[in-house]
């Protein structure tokens, strides 16, 4: 058993434009868990485009605010008590079309998603 505190945990930002801030919370290292969680801040504004999770499936659960997510046409928004299933396979973008910054807790299993987070540039990469 371990606690991992708000505010603990590797920070990362996707080389995207205007991109959310990432948080490992668990999961992507050798030898660690089977599953990854991760809680991303995703500025009002801001968002991720197309991409997939190699090869892992996983929930989104907003805890403050909401984030739209798109796959081809189709769009669904996810609010406070809402959660998405993301299949493994789907190719989907990510926005936060409000005026509330969001955070949103992301479980990812296999955790093959959140090892690849972990190669991304810290925040202060330029």
């Amino acid at each position: 058993m371990k606690l991992i505190k708000h505010g603990e945990g590797l920070v990362r930002r996707p080389p995207v434009p205007n991109p959310p801030t990432v948080t490992v919370i668990a999961g992507g290292e050798e030898g660690g868990p089977d599953v990854g969680v991760v809680r991303v801040h995703v500025p009002a504004g801001a968002g991720m485009p197309a991409h997939r999770h190699n090869g892992s499936d996983v929930i989104l659960t907003p805890t403050a605010g909401m984030v739209r997510i798109s796959c081809g046409e189709e769009s669904i928004e996810v609010h406070v008590g809402d959660s998405a299933l993301v299949g493994k396979d789907e190719e989907v973008s990510l926005a936060n079309p409000g005026s509330q910054d969001a955070e949103i807790i992301v479980a990812a299993g296999p955790a093959h998603f959140i090892a690849g987070i972990r190669g991304w540039p810290g925040p202060d990469a330029s």
